[in-house]
C-alpha cells in the first residue's frame, strides 16, 4: 500500500496545506507502495518507466528552494511530484532577508548574482546591495508561482530514514506557537546554505553588557547610531562593510581587530573599469562601487546580446582568477605585491600600526579575500579607533582587551559571521539509527558537496567540497539543484526505493583533493572556513574554477552509488510491454525514431 499517514507513522501536512503543485486527486501518479521482503516478483500493469508520484522536502526557501521548484516544475512529469520548502522564517530569501545591517552588499557584480537564464539588466548598482537582492528574488517569486510551495515559520528539527519504506520522517516546528509536528518525504534536500546559523562570540560577559547590543545577522533597526560610541568586533567581510556606514553617523567607532585580512579590488573589476568607466577609474582611492545611468540599462534591455557578453566577460574574469590561487605562493606574489601596495595606498602616510597589522603574512585568496570599498579608508578617520589583540571581557561599560584598558561604549556590534553549516542544523538520522554527526566524526564526508554515503534520498545543495571561493554560488546552486532532479528523476521511473553514494567514491574525490591543494595558497597558515575554520585541515573545496566544478557535476555518475529498488526484479520499470505512447494512440510517440534525417530521438 502507499505510505499514508498510518503506513509511514507521520502525517500528511504538505497536501493538507495545499503544498502539492495543485495535482488532483484524480491524478494517474500514485505513491511507490512498500512491498514486504520476500514478496514475489510479477509484472507491474503499467508502460515502460511510468513515474511513481514523488514527495519532496526541501528545507530553506532561499535562493535554492526558488530555484528547486522552478526546476522541478520544467523537468518531472506534471502531477508526478508534490513539493514543500520548508522556511523557518516568516518570509523568503535566506541570507538576503537575514542580513540588513548598514552597507549590506554582495561582492560579486550584480549582473553575475542572479539565476544564469534569468538576467536582470535594471540593477542600480556594480555591487548590489542587500535589500535590492531580496527584491530579486521576491520578484522571482512572484513570476513564477514558488510562494505556492513554501512553509514559513516553520523549523525542521529531525530527519530520519525509514529504509523498508523508502522515506524520510521529518519533525518540525512551528517558529510561532512552539507546536511539534510530523511530516515526510521520499527525497530530502538540504537547501539551508552554509552561512546560515549566526553566532554569538565566545566571549565573557558578552551578555553583561548594558547597552544595545546587536549581531550583523540578527540587526536592530531601532537602534539609532546618530552620535554614538559604538563598539565593532571583528574583520571579516561583514565588518568591512558596516564600518564606513558607522563611521558615517556616529560620533566615534572602535574596530577590535582580531585578524588580518586582505582587502582587494573587486571580482569583476576589470570589466568595471573597461566597459563602464571607460579606463577613468574613480575619484576616491579605493571607491569600486558604480552606479548604473538610464543610458547604461537602456543598453541592457534593448541589446540582449551585448547584455549577455557584459556578463559572460565577468565572469570569464572571475573564473581565470581561481588559476593563479591554484598554482600556489610562488604565482601569486606579484598579485599579493598589486593587492599590499593598494592597501598601503587607501591607508595612506603613517598608519604603520595597523598596516603591519592587518596586512596578512599569507597569500590572497587563502581565504577568500574581501572588496571592501571604503573600509581602509574608514579605519584613518579621525572618529574610528583601531584596537588590536584579544578581548579578555565584556562588562557592562563596554570592553576589557588583554591589556588591561576598559573601552567604553554606547552600542555594541558583533560582525562575528556565522557557524559555516559544515553539517546541517537539524539532526539527519539514517536507518541504522546513527546521526550524521556521528557517522562524520571529525571530518567532513561529502560527495561532490551533494551526497553522503548511508544517508539515501538525501541532497546537499553546495555544501562542502563545492566551490565557493572563486565566484558567485549561483550557477552552483542552479547545477546541483539540476544533479538533484536527475537524481530524483531515476528514483520515480526505475522503481528506486533509496539511493546513497559509495564511501569509496568520497575517498577517491577528498584522496584527489588533498594531492590537488598540496600546492595551493589554500593550505596556507590562515584560519578559513574552508578548511571548517581551522588553520590546519583538510581543504573542502573544489579542486578547480566554478566552470570545472558545473561540469563535473553536471550529470550523476550514477556508477558512484548505491542502489535499492523496491521491486524483488530492478527491471520492474519495463512494465507490461507498452510506453506511454500506447495509452493515448499517439502515432508521433510510437515512432520517434522514425525520421528523414540523422537526428536524435527519444521514447517517452
Amino acid at each position: 500500500m502507499a505510505p499514508s499517514a498510518e503506513a509511514s507513522g507521520t502525517g500528511d501536512s504538505a497536501r493538507a496545506n495545499g503544498q502539492t503543485n495543485g495535482q488532483a486527486s484524480t491524478s494517474d501518479f500514485s505513491y511507490p507502495p512498500v512491498i514486504e521482503p520476500g514478496t514475489p516478483y510479477k509484472v507491474l500493469p503499467q508502460y515502460h518507466s511510468k513515474p511513481t508520484k514523488l514527495r519532496v522536502a526541501c528545507i530553506g526557501a532561499g535562493a535554492t528552494g526558488l530555484c528547486l521548484a522552478y526546476k522541478m516544475e520544467r523537468q518531472l512529469v506534471p502531477e508526478s511530484w508534490e513539493l514543500t520548502l520548508f522556511e523557518k522564517n516568516p518570509h523568503f530569501g535566506g541570507t538576503w532577508y537575514e542580513n540588513t545591517y548598514p552597507g549590506v552588499a554582495c561582492d560579486i557584480p550584480s549582473h553575475l548574482y542572479t539565476f544564469s537564464w534569468d538576467p536582470n539588466p535594471n540593477w542600480s548598482h556594480y555591487f548590489a546591495y542587500g535589500d535590492e537582492i531580496q527584491r530579486y528574488f521576491e520578484g522571482f517569486a512572484e513570476r513564477h508561482g514558488s510562494k505556492k510551495y513554501m512553509k514559513l515559520n516553520t523549523k525542521v528539527v529531525e530527519c530520519r530514514w525509514d529504509e523498508p519504506k523508502g522515506l524520510w520522517s521529518i519533525t518540525l516546528e512551528d517558529q510561532v506557537t512552539k507546536d511539534t509536528w510530523q511530516d515526510w518525504c521520499h527525497v530530502l534536500v538540504n537547501g539551508t546554505g552554509i552561512l546560515n546559523n549566526w553566532k554569538w562570540p565566545d566571549i565573557e560577559g558578552l551578555h553583561d553588557f548594558a547597552g544595545p547590543k546587536m549581531h550583523s545577522a540578527a540587526w536592530d533597526h531601532s537602534v539609532s547610531f546618530e552620535g554614538k560610541n559604538v563598539g565593532v568586533i571583528g574583520t571579516g567581510s561583514t565588518s568591512v562593510q558596516i564600518v564606513p556606514s558607522l563611521q558615517k553617523v556616529s560620533d566615534k567607532v572602535q574596530v577590535f581587530m582580531r585578524s588580518p585580512t586582505w582587502i582587494s579590488p573587486p571580482f569583476g573589476g576589470g570589466v568595471l573599469e573597461k566597459e563602464l568607466r571607460k579606463g577613468g577609474g574613480s575619484s576616491e582611492p579605493g571607491h569600486r562601487q558604480y552606479t548604473f545611468t538610464e543610458e547604461d540599462k537602456k543598453k541592457f534591455r534593448e541589446d540582449p546580446e551585448y547584455y549577455l557578453m557584459f556578463r559572460k566577460q565577468i565572469e570569464a574574469e572571475i573564473n581565470s582568477l581561481f588559476g593563479m590561487y591554484q598554482q600556489g605562493s610562488e604565482m601569486s606574489n606579484q598579485f599579493r605585491k598589486t593587492i599590499q601596495e593598494e592597501m598601503e595606498r587607501r591607508i595612506g602616510p603613517g598608519h604603520e600600526e595597523l598596516k603591519k597589522f592587518i596586512i596578512p603574512d599569507w597569500s590572497p585568496g587563502c581565504r577568500r579575500i574581501s572588496p571592501g570599498d571604503g573600509y581602509l579608508e574608514a579605519l584613518v578617520k579621525p572618529n574610528v579607533k583601531t584596537v588590536f589583540g584579544g578581548i579578555k571581557k565584556i562588562v557592562p561599560e563596554g570592553i576589557v582587551t588583554e591589556d588591561g584598558e576598559v573601552h567604553k561604549m554606547d552600542i555594541l556590534v558583533c560582525a562575528t559571521g556565522f557557524n559555516v553549516a559544515f553539517r546541517p542544523a537539524f539532526k539527519l538520522v539514517n536507518g541504522e539509527g546513527k546521526s550524521l554527526n556521528e557517522d562524520w566524526g571529525e571530518g567532513v564526508n561529502l560527495y561532490l558537496g551533494v551526497s553522503a554515503p548511508r544517508f539515501p534520498n538525501y541532497y546537499t545543495i553546495v555544501g562542502p567540497g563545492a566551490t565557493w571561493s572563486s565566484g558567485t554560488l549561483l550557477p552552483s546552486i542552479e547545477t546541483t539543484v539540476e544533479y538533484s532532479i536527475k537524481m530524483m528523476k531515476k528514483i520515480q521511473h526505475e522503481n528506486i526505493r533509496s539511493i546513497d553514494v559509495k564511501q569509496d567514491a568520497v575517498d577517491d574525490i577528498y584522496g584527489h583533493f588533498d594531492e590537488f591543494h598540496k600546492t595551493t595558497v589554500f593550505q596556507e597558515n590562515c584560519r578559513s572556513w574552508f578548511k571548517d575554520g581551522k588553520i590546519k585541515n583538510r581543504i573542502y573545496l573544489w579542486p578547480g574554477c566554478t566552470i570545472h566544478f558545473l561540469k563535473t557535476i553536471k550529470d550523476p555518475r550514477f556508477e558512484d552509488y548505491n542502489i535499492r529498488y523496491r521491486y524483488p526484479n530492478r527491471f520492474a520499470f519495463l512494465g507490461d510491454g507498452e510506453v506511454k505512447a500506447n495509452t493515448t494512440n499517439d502515432v508521433r510517440g510510437l515512432s520517434t525514431y522514425v525520421r528523414n534525417s540523422d537526428h536524435d530521438w527519444s521514447v517517452e
